[in-house]
């Protein structure tokens, strides 16, 4: 075990891993503020035929971790790796001299979660082992998690099409001097906007993506079978999977109220739009067939999420 590790509960995988490992180095910040300096509020739509769900959506940024080291400059340590066996050996490498690792996970492997959908990138931190579990500092959890070690292996180790693993491992590094991360507020708030506005992927990313998903949703039941499943797992990644309620936009309403940002209301106030959108996909999911009165209703709160994220992205921009 990793002497002096402590695990702090929190509301979402990649801010909460980020703060408690940040934490054990003495740079102490707010899990809201982890999510905001990695800029990692997006929102993604793909459609993923002969997957389940076939629909899927996120309101997290990919690669949060990543762009948190990057605006921060901190001395944080991303290493890949090509085969489970040398992924392991560092991961082990790190406990063995006393430091916690950030690890990347498709849940679905994880032995402390059911194994209901895949869901690639799901960070934990690797606080200790034995020879036959991991022991994991997982999000809301209020204890270290047990995991087999070559479930663990899968788990770092998936394929999935949306987000494929190798391994992915994040440690701080012994360089010296540590700057206050929060002076990148500015930069993280500038590339979150940008990365909205003009997102690298077109419209599977961003408001193009969100503008396609705001114009199918209402219509998903004549379009796909599994519309029940999509509408569920709909509700879960806004409101329920470590989202912090809101799809990660009322976590990112208090981050730009401790960084003294006015568009804070704006943000809860998106935040309440996808919880409305939420609850509506909820109560569709529910019928045993589609209600046109419950699909009507989530195509209006579509459309009106659409309009708060469009007045958002553009005010933290400007």
């Amino acid at each position: 075990m990793v002497s002096g590790y402590r695990h702090l509960p929190g509301n979402h995988c990649g801010s909460t891993a980020l703060r408690n490992l940040l934490d054990f180095s003495g740079i102490r910040i707010s899990e809201e503020m982890a999510l905001g300096l990695g800029a990692g509020v997006c929102f993604y739509y793909v459609a993923l035929d002969g997957q389940s769900p076939s629909r899927f959506i996120n309101g997290r940024v990919g690669r949060l971790e990543e762009q948190f080291r990057e605006l921060t400059g901190l001395p944080l340590v991303l290493e890949t790796f090509d085969d489970a066996d040398k992924s392991w050996a560092a991961a082990r490498a790190a406990v063995d001299g006393g430091r916690p690792a950030l690890l990347l996970t498709d849940l679905y492997y994880l032995d402390h979660y059911g194994s209901s959908a895949h869901f690639p990138g799901h960070a934990v931190v690797l606080a200790g082992y034995d020879d036959d579990v991991a022991y994991l500092s997982d999000t809301g959890f209020h204890e270290l998690q047990t995991t087999r070690l070559e479930n663990l292996a899968r788990a770092r180790h998936g394929r999935h099409p949306i987000f494929p693993l190798d391994g992915h491992m994040l440690t701080v590094g012994d360089d010296g001097d540590v700057n206050d991360p929060r002076s990148a507020a500015g930069r993280a708030i500038e590339r979150n906007a940008r990365q909205m506005l003009e997102p690298p992927l077109g419209d599977y990313e961003g408001l193009p993506a969100l503008r396609r998903f705001a114009a199918e949703v209402g219509e998903w039941p004549t379009a796909i079978e599994d519309w029940q499943w999509c509408a569920r797992f709909g509700y879960q990644v806004i409101e329920r999977r470590g989202t912090g309620g809101g799809n990660f936009r009322l976590m990112y309403s208090r981050f730009l109220a401790e960084v003294g940002r006015d568009e804070a209301e704006l943000a809860a106030r998106a935040a309440a739009g996808w919880s409305a959108f939420a609850q509506a996909l909820l109560a569709a999911s529910e019928a045993e067939t589609p209600e046109p009165r419950l699909w009507s209703r989530i195509g209006d709160e579509a459309a009106a999420v659409l309009a708060t994220e469009e007045a958002l992205w553009p005010a933290l921009a400007g």
